[in-house]
């Protein structure tokens, strides 16, 4: 009678492993908490089940029940599975199952697989390397410091994405960036730039669309080309792909001069454009400037001139 017993709780278990049930520490994550989740732990990974009938979800799920802690990592690793389409589609997790790895809630997708034992090491090995979030923030005022793209690009190559907050094309393919850049950040970096907060870099680079990518090598800059913000394609482009499409020259960084020369341009063209233009203001503000310009650069550059004649 107990070995009959032992046989039904083998089969009812089978039986619940494949309609999907599994018996893990893995806990299920709302979509209503999936947010505050995610940024209120410092290190997250969430598996993303499909809605419907996947038993290679759920063969992911079991294994990563068996994941162990990186031993490199001091953080706990909180696991959590999630069951929402929407969500997934709009965090850029396209495919089924698919992991994500947030880190104080940015995100990084795992470009793996999980579907036996044999992914784990891998998997453990990416989490290490992955603890860090490794796309840069670069700013108005820190991009030409940091790469140094119009002046010797000393800091070696640079995978810069132009993204928008609001932008959901934009939002979806951070996971996929940040993945690459975690793959290649032994030989390259990769940044990312908001647009609506450095109004010079996206004018510098003449940045009309969002996301765009540019690859800045050796002084000279790789439009990319490839719609597609995949993790294979990021990486396929910068180290080979990108010899396809043409190159230019690195813009410099404008100076003060130019600012100056642009704006009287600019104002010269809208007092021609106003209907009741003041030809006066119109030639005699920009020559006032221009006056004042030619006069500062004889003062700075007459005490050299002085300096000379002594010497």
């Amino acid at each position: 009678m107990k070995a009959n017993s032992n046989i039904f709780f083998v089969i009812c278990f089978c039986f619940l492993q494949f309609i999907g049930i599994c018996f893990c520490d893995v806990e299920q994550l709302e979509s209503t908490e999936f947010n505050s989740f995610v940024t209120s732990n410092a290190l997250v990974l969430v598996l993303f089940k499909a809605s419907g009938e996947c038993p290679s979800c759920n063969k992911a799920l079991e294994y990563l029940g068996r994941l162990p802690q990186p031993d490199l990592v001091q953080t706990e690793i909180l696991k959590r599975y999630v069951i929402d389409d929407r969500l997934a589609d709009k965090l850029g997790a396209l495919d089924y199952p698919s992991l994500v790895y947030y880190r104080n809630g940015y995100p990084a997708l795992y470009n793996g697989k999980l579907s036996s034992s044999d992914d784990l090491p891998e998997l453990v090995e990416w989490l290490s390397q992955a603890s860090d979030v490794a796309t840069k923030d670069l700013y108005d005022d820190s991009f030409e410091h940091l790469t140094q793209a119009s002046t010797g690009a000393t800091t070696g190559d640079w995978f810069v994405l132009f993204y928008k907050p609001g932008c959901e094309d934009c939002m979806k393919i951070l996971s996929s960036v940040e993945c690459a850049a975690i793959s290649v950040k032994y030989r390259m970096s990769f940044a990312k730039i908001d647009v609506d907060q450095n109004p010079k870099l996206t004018k510098r680079f003449n940045i009309t669309t969002c996301p765009y990518g540019i690859l800045f090598k050796k002084g000279k800059m790789y439009p990319y080309e490839p719609r597609k913000f995949d993790t294979n394609s990021l990486i396929a482009f910068t180290e080979t792909w990108y010899k396809n499409v043409k190159s230019s020259p690195v813009p410099r960084e404008p100076t003060s001069f130019d600012i100056l020369t642009e704006s009287i341009a600019m104002y010269i063209k809208q007092q021609v454009e106003d209907p009741n233009k003041n030809w006066l203001l119109i030639l005699g503000v920009p020559s006032v400037c221009l006056l004042v310009v030619v006069l500062l650069i004889f003062v700075f550059r007459k005490p050299q001139d002085t300096r000379r004649k002594h010497d």
